[in-house]
């Protein structure tokens, strides 16, 4: 690719490496951010093999000659907008928050803060924002999907008001990420948040359906994950507005 500005871009104290190409598409280099949330070697070469054979991520990554990120070695990179996708596929499972809290808390921060800043370090304009609110829109829809599924999978379990469950767990959503007014009044910040919400519900929804597990259980542990998605990113308590470690403005 001709006409790159590639930087290094420091987050949380590490130098994550991007390009901006003559289309103004912004590539980050997967093996950084590998190495910035705290992967190990073979950790992260697992993701640089997951990241290509996905469905979705597939269609965001590109790789570059060497001399662009690495001087010796080519590199997988993944396209600015879906790389809140990719982090929000990467599990935080109980073994991690047990054992590894600091990896989970790392790993969290990258999930909310990576893309803001990588997008500021390239001094995107307006039309950034506006995009980022209508991919959340997007995502919106198939969070959307899979509650309409999960609505006659209850039905058929005996609820009498399965239609209710659009209303709870898009209002539980929307608190956990502050975005009560409507995504049209909310910051990127609680776009992010919002999005990745809306992926745990999806995603809860129907691995559970597919263990076919009761519709009230499902509901329940949509609200268990929620919860601790809210308190491990501090969400839950936003008035103290505690900083996490190594923040950057």
């Amino acid at each position: 690719m001709n006409g790159l500005v590639v930087k290094t871009i420091n987050f949380m104290g590490d130098g994550l490496l991007a390009a901006k190409d003559n289309e103004g598409i912004i590539w980050i280099g997967v093996k950084s951010l590998c190495v910035g949330i705290g992967l190990t070697r073979g950790q992260s070469n697992g993701e640089v093999a997951k990241i290509q054979e996905d469905m979705v991520l597939s269609r965001g990554c590109t790789k570059f000659r060497a001399g662009v990120f690495e001087p010796n070695n080519e590199t997988l990179a993944l396209q600015l907008d879906y790389v809140p996708l990719w982090l929000a596929k990467i599990s935080i499972t109980p073994n991690m928050r047990k054992n590894h809290p600091e990896l989970v808390e790392r790993l969290v921060n990258y999930q909310l803060r990576a893309k803001d800043v990588l997008a500021a370090a390239f001094l995107l304009d307006r039309k950034y924002w506006k995009e980022t609110r209508q991919e959340a829109k997007k995502n919106r829809l198939l969070e959307t999907n899979a509650i309409k599924e999960f609505v006659a999978y209850a039905e058929r379990q005996g609820s009498q008001h399965a239609n209710m469950y659009y209303y709870h767990l898009t209002d539980l959503a929307n608190k956990a990420a502050g975005t009560t007014e409507g995504r049209d009044s909310a910051d990127i910040k609680q776009l992010n948040n919002l999005t990745l919400i809306e992926h745990i519900i999806s995603e809860v929804l129907r691995d559970s359906m597919a263990q076919e597990k009761p519709y009230k259980e499902i509901y329940l542990d949509c609200k268990e994950r929620i919860e601790q998605f809210r308190k491990i990113a501090y969400l839950s308590c936003p008035a103290k507005k505690k900083p996490l470690p190594e923040r950057q403005p």
